[in-house]
């Protein structure tokens, strides 16, 4: 019986809980909780983790408890979990742990992925299921979960479709992860194959929001609105004067809409 701990918050995280509490071959040891009110945008109803660990009696672990515990386990899943896991805690699983990744990698490594892949004007969006090293986003790729950009994508439309993708993906493969028959592959050999490798750190987003409109054109100013289009979040703006113009991105019957 492989022993599996499942690290995140979030309602994929759930999805991912309920498909291995129901593989014969598989127990879930303990979750592990980045956050406990995360911000809930999720395309599913299940409930946040923690929820779900409490109504099934799962034990609900820190980092440093998991780190402290004389308990061995074998698989970790790493569900859009909201800290970094570290050597001492990767070291105690004999399989590894799995991270989803909200990007395709390399090209989308670190934060706001489905954004910058709107304004890098990329027609291939999706995520990444890959082995935690002790690098960020560096470890060997188990899959990309690709999927076409449609024109009329916003920010939030990216975030669904790759959410949904990683989980499709990820029980796609998960045998293969379970028996060790995964392929992998290391990033330097995307690389050498003409992948662009980018990171985007938590500043990424500074100055991209603002458009102005006189020396940028259409469509790259319209890029910009859809990528910021994602429910309660900042959106594009532009000033006229001293007045700042919220911009957002409407979908209608028309080819394009501001």
């Amino acid at each position: 019986m492989k022993k599996v701990v499942i690290f995140g918050d979030l309602p994929i995280a759930t999805k991912v809980a309920k498909f291995i509490s129901q593989h014969d071959g598989c127990e879930i040891s303990a979750v592990v909780i980045g956050n406990e009110n995360p911000t809930n945008n999720d395309p599913w109803d299940d409930e946040l983790l923690l929820e779900y660990a409490r109504a099934k009696s799962i034990p609900i672990l820190s980092l440093d408890e998991l780190k402290k515990t004389e308990q061995s386990f074998d698989l970790g899943i790493s569900c859009r979990f909201s800290k970094i896991i570290k050597k001492e805690i990767i070291d105690r699983f004999g399989v590894g742990i799995v991270n989803f990744h909200g990007g395709l990698l390399p090209e989308f490594g670190g934060l706001y992925s489905t954004v910058h892949t709107i304004i890098s004007g990329s027609n291939i969006g999706g995520g990444t299921l890959h082995w935690i090293d002790e690098g960020i986003d560096t470890g060997n790729i188990l899959k990309r979960c690709e999927f076409k950009v449609q024109n009329s994508d916003t920010g939030y439309d990216l975030f669904v479709k790759t959410q949904v993708a990683l989980l499709e993906g990820f029980i796609e493969i998960f045998e293969s992860i379970l028996n060790g028959t995964a392929v992998e592959t290391p990033l330097s050999e995307l690389t050498e194959k003409g992948h662009v490798s980018r990171y985007y750190n938590k500043d990424s987003l500074n100055g991209l929001r603002y458009i102005n409109l006189e020396k940028i054109d259409s469509d790259a100013s319209l890029r910009i609105i859809k990528a910021f289009t994602f429910k309660d979040y900042p959106s594009a703006y532009t000033k006229i004067g001293i007045s700042k113009i919220k911009l957002s991105y409407e979908k209608t019957d028309d080819p394009v809409s501001l």
